[in-house]
This record gives structure tokens, sequence and C-alpha cells, in this order.
């Protein structure tokens, strides 16, 4: 395909709100996921719906997921992430399945946390800056990218990355807080 058609097919599906199931993608993977429902001729309006799932099916079986993969100029691990994304049911949150952290019941807001205070917490978001982590005070604090680094990482869980995913639990430490701005920063300590 060409780069202009990849191109009007991404303008395309864009404005679906369907597809904002892959709005936390990189554009590449969001292009390769628009190109993959092109290439199995759905809709959006069936994604998580069992349709969905049977197209899905029939271009791997016919194609192989390292055909499919290559056809769309991609990796078949970002092809497995598009495909999870497309056949999960509809309203399926990963999130629901995950332990709850255990929040020291002492603190419950913002004004209740001090600078050094360990906590525990539940990884809610990565993003390129950070880690977003509920700790129990009603808002999510920050643990910079830069104070995650490999010392601190579990070494019973295989990473391909640096990176902590949503439902992971952590220990963490207060380094910084700003009450007026609601903003909370964190060490992460360990990940349990």
């Amino acid at each position: 395909m060409s780069v202009k058609a990849k191109a009007a097919v991404a303008c395309h599906w864009r404005s679906n709100a369907a597809l904002s199931i892959f709005q936390h993608l990189p554009v590449s993977r969001s292009l390769s996921a628009v190109l993959f429902l092109t290439l199995i001729g759905g809709n959006p309006d069936d994604i998580g719906k069992p349709d969905m799932q049977q197209k899905v099916n029939a271009v791997i079986q016919k194609e192989g997921i390292e055909g499919a993969a290559k056809a769309l100029n991609t990796t078949v691990h970002t092809l497995q992430i598009i495909i999870d994304g497309l056949t999960q049911p509809e309203g399926f949150d990963i999130r629901t399945d995950f332990d709850k952290p255990d929040f020291k019941r002492s603190i419950v807001c913002l004004e209740d946390l001090s600078i050094g205070t360990v906590l525990t917490g539940k990884v809610e978001n990565a993003t390129l800056f950070g880690v977003f982590v509920d700790i129990g005070v009603g808002k999510s604090g920050l643990i910079p990218i830069r104070n995650i680094t490999e010392t601190k990482l579990s070494k019973a869980k295989k990473r391909r990355s640096l990176g902590l995913g949503p439902g992971e639990r952590v220990e963490v430490k207060v380094l910084n807080i700003d009450i007026p701005r609601s903003r909370i920063t964190l060490d992460l300590l360990r990940v349990l």
C-alpha cells in the first residue's frame, strides 16, 4: 500500500470514535491498527463483537500472523497487541482483574501525606515522562521516568523495557507534595 493510500485510510478512520481504543498507541501502531482493520474488512463499530473475531481469525488463518504483520510492515508483537484490542469483548477493561493495593487507613487525602512517607500503590497509567500511581488519596502520584531504574524493578518478571504497566503493585516514597496544584511526586522503591 502506498504512503498516500495509508494516509487516506488513516484520515478516514482517525475520526471514528470506536477506534479510540488505539489512542494510547504510538502513531505507527495506530496506523497499523487502522490498516489491519481495513485488511480484514472490519468496521470500527464491530470492535469487540463476535463478527470481528471471525474476521480476524479468517485473515490470520489464511495469511498467518507473520504474513499479516509483513503485509502491514509491522512486527508480530505489534500486530498481536492490535488483534487483542480488536477482539476484546465490548466494555472490557484490563484493570478490573488487578489486585487492589493496600492503602494506609490513616492517609485518605492529599493533606494527610508528608514527605518521606512510604506507601503501596497501583500503577494506573504509563507515559513517556513517568508513571502515575494510585496511592489511595484521590489523586494519583507521578513517578518521574528518571526514578525508574533497573535495580528497582522486579527480577522475577521479564521486562522488555524499564516501563511499568497498568495494574502493577509498587512501593513508593513521597518526594514532593504540591497541594495547590494537587500534584504528588513519588520515588519508586520497588515493584511488589
